[in-house]
């Protein structure tokens, strides 16, 4: 067992009135599988991270215009990300992706991801993917 597994026992463990308790720890999300992409992000339309590859942050700056920042080994500038809505977003939504946006430029190393519907901002959840 590894330091890890070693913290979320002890963690999960519990002295009660009757006796030591144990149980089960819990589990942080999986890592996602995406064995061929530099970074890899879901992200909720709020701005949280869902599951997410080499992205550090995810800022929400307005309304649909979102900053996520990458691992530092990553260069976001020479980057060609894919952003593409999720299932749950509106149908009548879009996206778009941007490197070079005056945006975020108070978030270092961020790809900037603009999501709207009927033509006009709005907030929606989405995936980023740089190969």
């Amino acid at each position: 067992m590894h330091i890890t597994g070693r913290i979320a026992t002890l963690a999960a463990t519990t002295l009660t009135a009757s006796g030591l308790t144990l149980a089960a720890p819990a589990l942080a999300a999986d890592p996602p599988i995406a064995p061929y992409a530099q970074a890899a992000a879901q992200v909720n339309a709020n701005g949280t991270i869902e599951n997410s590859k080499n992205v550090t942050d995810v800022t929400k700056v307005s309304t649909g215009k979102y900053c996520v920042r990458l691992h530092p080994d990553i260069n976001a500038a020479r980057a060609i990300p894919s952003a593409t809505l999720r299932t749950t977003a509106d149908w009548r939504s879009e996206i778009y992706a941007n490197v070079d946006s005056s945006t975020c430029s108070a978030h270092p190393n961020s790809i900037y991801v603009y999501t709207g519907k009927n033509g006009a901002a709005a907030d929606e959840p989405f995936f980023l993917l740089v190969p």
